[in-house]
């Protein structure tokens, strides 16, 4: 055991206000959006399939940045390695949870690196009750709490039952893959990598705008998970590779190229 209590997140920004609510204290940082992507190999040693979903998402300036850590299949076999260490990581696991997709995915990622683990797990969940200032009622993120709420989060064992269960979700999720996978009212759901591009055609218009001003639109309607910037723009170049937007300028940056309907 390298420590009493272990926090664990999903993000740096959620990392962020738990440093600054608990300084001190030790976080492990899960950085992977599983809401996106195949997950067939994610838990491996060697996670090249996801590496290579992540590598086609990204935009090379964009890519080249978050490389300066290590390259995408290098990074996620880190992480999978700190699960596989997680049961001897701390003698009490605490983890942190909103009710995206992404979170609630690396609840259940957890679980199941513990499922064997006599470790105990707490879990403190960040529902729209803790965020009355949140303007979408469906999304409740850990990174949305105010630093100063943190100390008084309450943080619930998690029971054998549950543990079991969601553990058993993961297995079975990793198995279906998928491009990705939506969370409502405790229910995450498989769907097509193409599922919101209709939402993101309906953002474009006939006449030229900044990319970066198209894909805010989408990103603040589609709902079941997070839809990121990188995502939305990652899914409009490939509608543009189909004929059915087009773009002008450097499409490798969203914020110097603008797009449009195709016509």
């Amino acid at each position: 055991m390298t420590g009493p209590v272990l926090h664990l997140c999903c993000g740096d920004s959620a990392a962020g206000v738990i440093r600054a609510g608990l300084p001190g204290s030790a976080v492990l940082v899960l950085r992977d959006d599983l809401a996106v992507g195949p997950l067939d190999d994610v838990d491996s040693d060697r996670p090249d399939a996801r590496a290579a979903f992540w590598h086609a998402v990204f935009p090379d300036e964009d890519r080249a940045a978050i490389e300066t850590g290590g390259t995408f299949v290098e990074q996620l076999a880190a992480e999978s390695a700190a699960l596989r260490d997680l049961p001897d990581a701390a003698a009490k696991i605490v983890i942190w949870h909103g009710t995206g997709a992404a979170e609630q995915l690396m609840l259940r990622r957890a679980l199941w690196a513990l499922r064997d683990a006599a470790t105990p797990v707490e879990e403190v969940a960040v529902g729209p009750e803790l965020l009355p200032q949140a303007g979408r009622r469906d999304m409740a993120a850990v990174a949305m709490l105010p630093p100063e709420d943190i100390a008084t989060a309450a943080a619930r064992p998690v029971a054998p039952e549950r543990r079991a269960r969601l553990a058993a979700e993961w297995a079975r999720l990793r198995a279906e893959s998928g491009g990705l996978r939506h969370h409502r009212a405790g229910t995450i759901t498989t769907h097509p990598i193409e599922a919101h591009d209709g939402e993101i055609l309906a953002a474009l218009g006939p006449d030229w705008e900044p990319a970066a001003r198209v894909i805010g639109r989408p990103m603040g309607t589609i709902t079941g998970f997070f839809a990121t910037d990188a995502f939305c723009f990652w899914r409009l170049r490939q509608l543009a590779a189909q004929g059915r937007a087009e773009f002008r300028g450097d499409i490798t940056a969203m914020r110097r190229c603008e797009t449009r309907r195709a016509v």
